[in-house]
């Protein structure tokens, strides 16, 4: 920031130089163009007179705002730095959530996988189960079916061998053994 008071000195200086060389060239000229320098003169005499007055004048105010200013300026850069260092806080905090995301995002990947065997392993041995209990079921099934084919087998086979037998007996029974067959029925049903 520039200091008011010595950019007003200088100013002054600047003022005075340009005060003492117009004179210098007033001297110079002679009464050559002497109007016109002593024009010259009059207005940087003037000029000096009105600076001055300004200067004391607006010293004090000027120094003021300029000051608020600088303050106000300072002020702004410390916000500045406050809400610099806040965003890269937040921007630090920021990467790390992103970082523990990934991290958390490894994990339930590994998880999921691990999950994902267990019911792979899980559903293969119900199936497994599944197919035995499909296998002993087929075989009690068939079992039975069979042992109700041997037995309808067995019920045609005696059957077919009674109808043969009567068959035979008719073939080979005689009137006579007809009566004796009677005789000795109507003799077991007495007794």
């Amino acid at each position: 920031m520039i200091n008011t008071g010595r950019w007003m000195r200088i100013a002054g200086l600047n003022i005075l130089a340009l005060l003492l060389a117009g004179g210098a060239l007033a001297s110079e000229a002679g009464g050559h163009g002497g109007g016109q320098l002593k024009d010259f003169l009059y207005r940087l005499l003037d000029f000096g007179i009105t600076f001055g007055a300004l200067y004391f004048l607006l010293r004090g105010p000027l120094k003021r705002a300029l000051g608020a200013r600088r303050q106000r300026l300072s002020d702004e850069l410390e916000q500045a730095r406050q809400m610099q260092a806040s965003a890269e806080s937040r921007f630090a905090a920021c990467q790390q959530q992103l970082a523990d995301a990934d991290a958390q995002i490894a994990k339930l990947a590994a998880a999921l996988q691990g999950e994902s065997e267990m019911q792979c392993r899980r559903i293969e041995e119900q199936a497994q189960k599944l197919a035995a209990d499909i296998r002993a079921e087929a075989s009690r099934s068939a079992e039975r079916e069979i042992a109700a084919a041997r037995k309808q087998l067995h019920a045609e086979a005696v059957r077919l061998a009674m109808e043969l037998a009567e068959e035979r007996l008719k073939q080979q029974m005689v009137p006579e053994d007809h009566v004796r067959m009677v005789d000795e029925y109507l003799r077991k049903t007495g007794e």
